[in-house]
């Protein structure tokens, strides 16, 4: 995580359940002013304050209506509700107050409401000591959706906005910390954030309690990544577990990356079977590589043939080794990266560009996440030969899109070298002890076991090239691998929880 220092709140909506006490107020007023549409105009309204209120007021329905005289009827309402039934705290208010004050965070509240109405709710709740400063609509020129309000309150703190983080609900609210140089994170309310709003999020939690656990848990704070503990397949695990940046977690036994499993013994393959509940296999090898190494076939387990290249486009990596001759591979490596006179480093960046710009590769991720968006209950597995290069871009577009923080999805790409450790430093005693057609030099070994690895270098190229032709991982996504808003819902929805 970033070196946050304070949490700025708005109040209606998220410390307390104002908004739809005033929603029911402007509908009762509404009704006897016969407007129809009155409810859409107050949740427009939800983040102003009294002077943009009027304005917006008055821009949709013109002098027909008082709209001083309709405010004070919606206030009488108001304090009517308030007055009988007391003014509701939203759940989990003192406990996020009383975690950050006791973790040393700076608090503060930032309200387009005046600040002797915060001030007087706050009193009335007995929450007022938690907060350092308070900061009311009237006291900037503008308030929300422009910053100023949250660059007072951050002034008032003693903090910069990019240290501080914004909890709020409204859209309007969001645009203006976001505007701020704050980092968001939306509790939504009544107004469900829109593509638009999610692209302003830091964070999106469904309540102050998840809040909490988001920041308790230190998203940015990458955590282990684990192998699942199988004797024949070193580089298969499960993403069960990772959080992601609205706070919640991978389902575990849901999502399985991994090697060709051909070296699965028998009790490997019916770990993944029983305990881990495997229903279906996307193979992203050509049929070349199937044909020489077959997946074992397990009863009622589909499985998905799914190549990420087309088979005259295959890459010269571990990925497609199929000869016994390892040093044959090595040669041809090693010949074609002085032919294009690049550096094994650059000749693998640019494997990975191709793998993430090529269309048909593209296609093929595209099919990945239909397979996955079908798949109600079990674990889905996918695999290339190593589970390094393909199978590694196909984790980060997925754990990208369940919305895994990247310092996470660059630490499970680069376990593979811990994971592969053994094989690989086999391997290259054997190439060094001259099996094959002769001996390596060091330049030659170097540049072999860059090939038989990966660096973040490679999984920094995706991102790039995603961003770059998109504008953002998040457009990328949408526009290249299909995923609306609504399939990332869903995507959501069934692995993560």
């Amino acid at each position: 995580m970033k070196n946050f220092t304070a949490v700025v709140f708005d109040m209606d909506g998220v410390l307390f359940d104002t908004e739809s006490i005033c929603l029911k107020a402007w509908k009762a007023v509404g009704e006897e002013y016969h407007i129809e549409d009155i409810e859409q105009t107050a949740i427009g309204c939800i983040g102003l304050n009294i002077t943009d209120t009027k304005a917006f007021f008055q821009q949709k329905y013109g002098a027909d209506i008082d709209f001083a005289l309709y405010k004070e009827e919606c206030s009488r309402h108001i304090r009517e509700s308030i007055e009988r039934d007391g003014l509701p705290l939203k759940p989990g208010v003192r406990e996020i107050l009383s975690y950050l004050k006791e973790n040393g965070w700076r608090i503060a509240l930032a309200s387009s409401s005046s600040e002797s109405s915060v001030q007087g709710h706050i009193n009335r709740a007995g929450i007022n000591e938690f907060f350092e400063v308070v900061v009311g609509g009237d006291m900037v020129e503008h308030s929300k959706p422009r910053p100023d309000i949250y660059l007072l309150a951050c002034s008032r703190l003693g903090v910069l906005p990019e240290e501080a983080i914004a909890i709020e609900d409204s859209p309007n609210g969001l645009r203006s910390a976001h505007a701020a140089g704050m980092h968001p994170i939306m509790v939504p309310d009544l107004i469900p954030p829109t593509p638009e709003i999610e692209k302003l999020l830091y964070a999106r939690c469904d309540s102050l309690l998840a809040v909490r656990d988001f920041l308790q848990n230190r998203p940015g704070e990458v955590q282990e990544v684990v192998r699942i503990p199988l004797e024949g397949l070193c580089n298969t695990r499960d993403l069960g577990g990772y959080r992601t940046v609205d706070g919640r977690r991978i389902k575990p036994h849901r999502l399985i990356r991994s090697g060709a499993l051909l070296d699965g013994t028998k009790e490997d393959l019916q770990t993944l079977l029983t305990e881990y509940e495997l229903k279906t296999v996307v193979d992203f090898r050509t049929g070349e590589e199937r044909r020489q190494k077959p997946d074992p076939i397990l009863p009622g387990v589909e499985y998905v043939e799914n190549a990420i290249l087309e088979e005259e486009a295959m890459g010269i990596t571990r990925e497609n080794e199929n000869s016994s001759d390892q040093n044959a591979v090595v040669k041809k490596v090693i010949d074609t990266i002085g032919t294009n006179d690049s550096t094994p480093l650059e000749y693998m960046k640019t494997m990975y560009i191709n793998l993430i710009k090529a269309p048909f590769s593209r296609a093929r991720y595209r099919n990945f996440f239909e397979v996955l968006l079908k798949q109600e209950e079990g674990a889905v597995l996918w695999h290339c030969t190593a589970g390094k290069d393909r199978a590694g871009v196909g984790t980060i577009l997925l754990l990208s899109a369940l919305g895994v923080p990247r310092e996470q999805i660059i630490a499970d790409y680069m376990k593979v070298n811990e994971f592969a450790k053994k094989e690989i430093d086999l391997l290259m005693e054997e190439l060094a002890a001259g099996k094959g057609k002769g001996n390596l030099g060091q330049e030659q070994a170097d540049a072999v076991r860059l090939l038989f690895t990966v660096d973040e270098a490679y999984a920094a190229s995706v991102f790039e090239v995603m961003e770059r032709e998109c504008g953002s991982v998040e457009a990328f996504l949408e526009q290249e691998m299909g995923l609306s808003a609504e399939k990332r819902e869903r995507l959501k929805r069934l692995y993560l929880e």
